[in-house]
């Protein structure tokens, strides 16, 4: 195999690929990214046997063929080359020479054959959304991915087709997100699948704001492609919780607030807890709501947001990290604020008239 690429240019695609890479693996292989040559073209792959990305570059291809090369090795090397074109060739026993210029790097490979295959769906018809709708989704939910590997059916959120609707969810038990959109979602496709949580990370990462994403599904494994990149990983096995009996149906105590004016204040108020003692009060009066901190050995905060509510007065509280990830994503001026009593689940919500999709925030209190 021999190409010549910008250096630019591969640098871009590697560093596209290296991050499913294991720092530590049984396998040396799985520490390498697979390079094939096509027409003009040459595919660059990494797995970790869980999520495999793969990714297009154009270039010359003076003569075809397969290699692979330590990814962590060939970004620092290329991060250090001067911008020019780089030849990228191999050799007799599995050495691969880059050549830049009057530089020239030799480094040891293995053999492509060993490098796991990477599931094609060639025989499954895709589903066509736009990337941003995707990303959106999967941003306001994927903080509340669960992190505790013994609850291994909540380390991924869940992605169900529905009546023409798609819902994401997340949930760690304490705090659940849902969003759900209805553009270009076919009515006829039913589905539901849990997508693990560091292959919804990577698609954070690789989708953009522009462009369609194509999604294959089947039981086992799911895809998404899109412009030169395809990301595959193995769907998790088992059942994600009813999230529809999670929302709550009656709550009597609703308060809208100014999203802005509510951030700026949880983030005053996380200044004052610590890991031990993490939770914020919530008093709610008419057209008043006081937050107030008591952090035994570290001091006491309150303060005072104006708010449009008009109820009896209601006393709970929550964790600010939790809020906060919550109101990162909240993009309605106001926020809606839906309780019901100190010890019952908070719902949190964009306020607008008419919302074009729907993103609800389950928090559970803090008992006082």
């Amino acid at each position: 195999m021999k190409i010549k690429i910008p250096r630019e240019d591969l640098l871009d695609k590697v560093n596209q690929v290296k991050t499913v890479v294991s720092a530590k693996s049984a396998l040396p292989i799985l520490s390498h990214v697979l390079m094939e040559t096509h027409e003009s073209s040459v595919r660059l792959s990494a797995t970790d046997l869980k999520v495999s990305i793969e990714c297009m570059a154009d270039c010359v291809v003076d003569e075809s063929g397969s290699l692979t090369v330590s990814s962590q090795r060939l970004a620092a090397v290329l991060t250090e080359l001067p911008n020019a074109e780089i030849t990228i060739e191999l050799g007799k026993n599995n050495v691969v020479t880059l050549t830049c210029g009057r530089i020239q790097t030799r480094l040891f490979s293995m053999a492509p054959e060993e490098f796991p295959p990477v599931r094609s769906f060639e025989n499954i018809e895709p589903l066509i959304l736009p990337q941003s709708m995707i990303r959106k989704m999967f941003e306001r939910t994927s903080f509340a991915i669960c992190s505790d590997q013994a609850r291994y059916n909540l380390t991924g959120v869940l992605f169900e087709m529905k009546d023409g609707r798609l819902t994401v969810v997340a949930t760690d038990g304490r705090r659940m997100s849902l969003s759900s959109q209805d553009e270009g979602v076919p009515k006829s496709l039913n589905m539901k699948v849990i997508i693990p949580g560091k292959m919804v990370i990577e698609l954070e990462r690789l989708l953009s704001n522009e462009g369609e994403v194509q999604i294959y599904m089947d039981e086992s494994q799911t895809a998404f492609a899109f412009g030169s990149t395809r990301i595959v990983t193995a769907l998790i096995e088992g059942n994600f919780p009813n999230y529809e009996m999670v929302i709550p149906k009656k709550h009597d105590k609703e308060a809208l607030m100014n999203t802005a004016i509510l951030t700026e204040a949880m983030r005053r108020t996380r200044t004052m807890t610590n890991e031990k003692f993490n939770s914020v009060r919530f008093i709610l009066t008419s057209g008043l709501m006081t937050l107030k901190v008591v952090t035994p050995e570290v001091g006491e905060y309150e303060e005072e947001v104006p708010i449009e509510y008009e109820g009896e007065k209601v006393e709970i509280a929550f964790n600010p990290d939790f809020m906060l990830d919550i109101l990162r994503h909240i993009e309605s001026e106001m926020v809606c604020f839906i309780l019901k009593d100190t010890t019952s689940p908070g719902v949190i919500k964009p306020y607008a008239e008419a919302p074009i999709d729907l993103y609800v925030n389950i928090i559970m209190p803090i008992r006082l």
